[in-house]
């Protein structure tokens, strides 16, 4: 956006094409518009620098109404202060009045009138709004996903997919390509269940998990054979720290595809069930840090999940491990002798220990 005082000085021939009356507004208004921005951190129309200027602007809209600068003022002048409705108008207006090809500004006023008609639950509006913006703006990428998006929302995968595609022909983000390839699958799986998924993400996005969880299990419950669900609840489950209800989406998924991510977080849950989330994702940790070979971010890792749970047996033994294979002797003897009182009969920490004590020279 142009800031106040580039209008400034670009206002230098307005008077070739407004009328005299016109252009004195139009120049007060630019000044005004340039006290502004300085003056506010933000910008809002019932501000009292931001609302003279938009008064000064209409003023010079009503004096010459023909003149494309007065309308592309205002709309600049809305849009900066997000009055959408007002700016929409005023854009069009601009352009009628043989204004340049249509301003990349207006696709972004279109897409934020279709998200607060999608906020207030009218879709329908909401889908209006998204395609005026993708007809100003046809390399508009964030419009394109709205559109799959809102289509899904509604359960109708099909009309959703030319949207992802042209979304990730647009923008091949990592989140678009999921969709684009999601939509490819739940053409297969009806329309009350793919609603009901996208209304689980949506509900995600907006960090209400408890509703998040009501939609994914109305799609799992719909689409039997479908994954996807599935991993959102176990997921959801971890992070709400619900290990045993997480422990059973993980292990169907990890039953039916064979995933690695699946086997790993079926095994953070099991552990997580007995010794706590905290703990088990400092042991994951712990174990992934030792396997790159980085023996202090283990250690450091370890730690955190005796921290977490004392009782922690297997987090002390590799916490002995990390000790012994860095030279530090006393403090891997330490670890396994804790390990030994929690699981007296584990043979390996047994050995451990004997040579971690005569090695620290007890």
């Amino acid at each position: 956006m142009r800031k106040g005082i580039g209008w400034l000085l670009g206002l230098l021939g307005v008077a070739l094409a407004l009328s005299p009356e016109a252009a004195a507004r139009l120049k007060v208004a630019a000044e005004v518009r340039a006290q502004a921005e300085a003056a506010y951190e933000r910008a809002y129309p019932d501000l009292p620098l931001w609302r003279e200027a938009i008064r000064l602007g209409e003023e010079a809209a009503r004096l010459d109404p023909e003149a494309p600068k007065v309308w592309c003022f205002l709309a600049e002048v809305y849009t900066e202060t997000g009055w959408w409705i007002r700016a929409a108008e005023a854009w069009q207006r601009y352009l009628e009045k043989g204004g340049a090809k249509t301003p990349a500004e207006l696709a972004g006023v279109y897409r934020n009138l279709g998200y607060l008609a999608y906020e207030r639950g009218a879709f329908e509006e909401a889908i209006a709004w998204y395609r005026k913006a993708l007809e100003a703006n046809p390399e508009d990428a964030e419009a394109a996903a709205w559109l799959g998006r809102i289509h899904l929302e509604l359960g109708r995968p099909k009309d959703a997919l030319p949207f992802w595609e042209k979304a990730v022909a647009l923008d091949p983000s990592p989140k678009n390509r999921y969709f684009l390839e999601q939509t490819v699958k739940m053409a297969a799986f009806g329309p009350e269940a793919v609603s009901a998924f996208y209304k689980g993400y949506a509900a995600y996005e907006k960090k209400d998990k408890e509703a998040a969880l009501v939609f994914f299990r109305r799609a799992a419950d719909l689409a039997p054979d479908w994954i996807e669900p599935r991993r959102w609840l176990g997921r959801i489950y971890l992070e709400l720290g619900l290990p045993a209800e997480a422990e059973r989406y993980w292990a169907e998924v990890a039953g039916r595809t064979g995933a690695a991510d699946a086997k790993y977080f079926l095994k953070l849950a099991r552990e997580a069930k007995t010794y706590g989330l905290a703990a088990a994702r400092a042991f994951f940790r712990g174990v992934a840090a030792y396997e790159r070979g980085d023996l202090e971010a283990a250690r450091t890792a370890f730690e955190a999940a005796v921290r977490e749970n004392p009782d922690y047996a297997k987090a002390w033994k590799w916490l002995g491990r990390v000790h012994y294979e860095a030279g530090r002797f006393g403090e891997a003897a330490r670890a396994y002798e804790r390990a030994l009182e929690l699981n007296p009969g584990d043979a390996q920490a047994k050995y451990f220990y004997r040579l971690a004590k005569r090695a620290a020279g007890e």
